[in-house]
């Protein structure tokens, strides 16, 4: 197990040393590429800032205005009838908007339930077995800059 840890302390050291070797090798200026792609990182940030926050924003207030305890009350009936507990399902609600979100009830829900438990496999299967893809559309289309988003749900949960 030492070994791993030590490969895991010395890969992003060999990994730059490698790029300036490569850069000193094709006489380029690693420095000024490395700065040009700062600067492209951060206008791509700006892009996507505003979508990341209005999405935190949204999610927050579904949390604390109780709107999350009632819809699960709504759809408590039919994961009743599958057999799915009605602990679980914020994780899946949430999962599909924000990754954080769902890791946060995840913790919650094995400490309530215990890692080894029944509740708590089948949430941890839900967050692995899962993607935020509400939040990539989200993110994707602001990128791209696509405005009309009316059908990108329903064709993705298509495919």
């Amino acid at each position: 197990m030492k070994i791993i840890e030590y490969i895991s302390y010395i890969t992003i050291p060999i990994m730059i040393f490698i790029i300036i070797c490569t850069a000193l090798k094709q006489k380029k200026d690693a420095y000024d590429i490395f700065l040009k792609g700062a600067k492209e990182g951060l206008k791509i940030l700006t892009r996507i800032f505003p979508t990341m926050l209005g999405i935190f924003v949204a999610i927050n207030l579904f949390k604390v205005t109780g709107a999350m305890d009632i819809f699960i009350k709504i759809i408590s009936p039919i994961t009743n009838v599958l057999g799915v507990p009605s602990e679980i399902v914020p994780i899946g609600v949430m999962r599909s908007i924000s990754g954080g979100a769902s890791v946060g009830l995840l913790s919650d829900a094995l400490d309530t339930y215990g890692v080894d438990s029944m509740l708590g496999n089948m949430a941890s299967t839900i967050l692995g077995a899962s993607e935020t893809t509400l939040y990539v559309i989200a993110i994707y289309t602001s990128v791209v800059g696509i405005k009309k988003t009316r059908g990108i749900l329903r064709n993705f949960i298509i495919l």
